[in-house]
C-alpha cells in the first residue's frame, strides 16, 4: 500500500524546515510547492539562543556570542551571559539550502499554484500551509533595516552582542540598534523599530551612521550587505488557509519579541515525530508554537507598548536586569518555568500592567459580545 504524500505549501523556512525533518520519521513522498522565499536568495540574519532542539541550526551559524547586553540612556549597560544557552546569528539562505540538501527525496514544484488547485484527494493527502498569513490593520510592527559594515580600524569588541541599545532617536517610536559583531572589523548593524508605521530606508540609515559616529567615532566603512524587513507583533485571528497552518500562518512569530526561528524549529520537529510509524492520519495535529500565559503575557506587554511607548527602554531593561542569561534565553526561547515569571512579574510596574490587563478584558467582553471594536 503506497504512503499518501505530504504537500506543503510555500517554501520559506517552515515549508522547508518541515520537508527537511520529515525523511527521518517517514517514507511518505513530500512536495514543497512555493518559489523559493527571499530569505533563500537575499540572505538575512535569523538570531537565536542555542536549545536543544536548534543543534543543527547552532552547527551552521555564523557566529555565536556567550555574553550579550542591553543599554538605555539613565541605566548602566546590563551584561548578561551564558555558556548553556549561547545567542546565534544563522544566514537564512545557509539553513535554507541545508534543507533542501537534507530533504533529497523531496519533489520540488516552484509554480505559484492557489490552494483550491492542487489535486488532492482529500480522503489522503496531507497539506500544511506554510504561507504569511494576512493580518488586518492596525497593528504594531518591528521593523528594521541593517548594514553589514566592515572597517578597516578594529572597533567591534568582537565578544560581546549588542541586542538592545536605546540611545538613539525615539522620536517616531521605539527605537534600538541591534549590533552583531562578526570580529573587531566586521558587524550587523541594525536600526529598529516597534512602530505601527514603518519608516523611509533613509531614516534608518541615517541612525546607524549616526550611532557608529557617536559610539565608535566611525566614519569610514563599506557596506557589504543590507537586511531589512518587517515583522508583525500581532495574534493571527485565524490561519490565512483552508489547511492547517505551520510556521507564521500559524503564529509562530512571538508577538512581544518578533523572533520565530526557534518556534518554527520546535514546531516542525514535533509535528514530524508524530509521521513515524503507520499513524492514523486524522491523529495529526499542528502543535501551536506557544503556550498560553506567554501569549497573555505578550498581549498585556504590547497593551503597555501601545499606550505609553516612552516607558519601553525602561520596562526591557527592567526585565534584562530580573534575569540571570540562562533565564532571559529560556523566557526569550518560550520554556521558562514559574520561577522565572515570577521574577519578571515581580519586576514589572505592577499598576501599569493591570490597567493593560483589564483593557484587555474589556477589549474581550465588548468584540464578544458586540463584535470587533477598534
Amino acid at each position: 500500500m503506497s504512503r499518501p504524500p505530504v504537500t506543503i505549501i510555500g517554501a520559506g523556512c517552515a515549508g522547508l524546515s518541515l520537508a527537511a525533518t520529515l525523511p527521518q520519521h517517514t517514507a511518505n513522498p513530500v512536495i514543497v510547492r512555493g518559489h523559493p522565499s527571499a530569505a533563500e536568495v537575499q540572505p538575512h540574519i535569523w538570531g537565536f539562543w542555542e536549545m536543544d532542539w536548534l543543534t543543527d541550526a547552532a552547527k551552521l551559524s555564523r557566529a555565536s556570542w556567550p555574553m550579550w547586553e542591553f543599554s538605555a540612556p539613565g541605566h548602566r549597560v546590563i551584561r548578561h551571559v551564558s555558556d548553556i544557552h549561547p545567542y546565534h546569528a544563522l544566514l537564512s539562505s545557509d539553513w535554507l539550502s541545508d534543507c533542501r540538501k537534507k530533504a533529497q527525496t523531496t519533489t520540488f514544484d516552484n509554480d505559484d499554484i492557489a490552494e483550491q488547485h492542487l489535486p488532492l484527494d482529500d480522503k489522503t493527502d496531507i497539506v500544511f500551509d506554510s504561507r504569511p498569513p494576512q493580518l488586518d490593520e492596525p497593528f504594531m510592527k518591528q521593523h528594521f533595516l541593517g548594514w553589514e559594515v566592515y572597517s578597516k580600524t578594529p572597533v567591534f569588541e568582537a565578544g560581546i552582542a549588542r541586542l538592545m541599545d536605546f540611545n538613539t532617536d525615539q522620536s517616531r517610536g521605539i527605537h534600538f540598534i541591534y549590533l552583531l559583531p562578526f570580529d573587531a572589523h566586521t558587524a550587523l548593524v541594525e536600526s529598529t523599530m516597534f512602530s505601527f508605521t514603518p519608516e523611509a530606508d533613509s531614516w534608518y540609515e541615517k541612525a546607524i551612521t549616526t550611532y557608529l559616529l557617536e559610539q565608535f567615532s566611525l566614519t569610514e566603512f563599506t557596506v557589504d550587505r543590507t537586511e531589512k524587513g518587517c515583522i508583525p507583533m500581532a495574534f493571527p485571528a485565524r490561519p490565512h488557509s483552508s489547511y492547517p497552518a505551520i510556521g507564521s500562518n500559524s503564529g509562530a512569530i512571538r508577538p512581544s519579541s518578533g523572533y520565530a526561528f526557534t518556534f518554527i524549529q520546535k514546531q516542525v520537529a514535533t509535528l514530524a515525530r508524530q509521521f513515524a510509524g503507520t499513524p492514523d492520519i486524522s491523529d495529526i495535529h499542528v502543535p501551536h508554537p506557544h503556550r498560553r500565559r506567554d501569549l497573555l503575557m505578550d498581549a498585556i506587554f504590547l497593551n503597555v507598548l501601545k499606550h505609553a511607548p516612552s516607558l519601553a527602554p525602561n520596562l526591557f531593561m527592567t526585565i534584562a536586569q530580573a534575569l540571570r542569561g540562562d533565564e532571559l534565553a529560556r523566557f526569550m526561547s518560550g520554556i521558562a518555568g514559574p520561577a522565572i515569571i515570577g521574577k519578571i512579574i515581580y519586576a514589572m510596574p505592577k499598576q501599569l500592567f493591570l490597567r493593560a490587563a483589564l483593557r484587555i478584558c474589556l477589549h474581550a467582553l465588548v468584540a464578544r459580545f458586540k463584535g470587533p471594536v477598534s
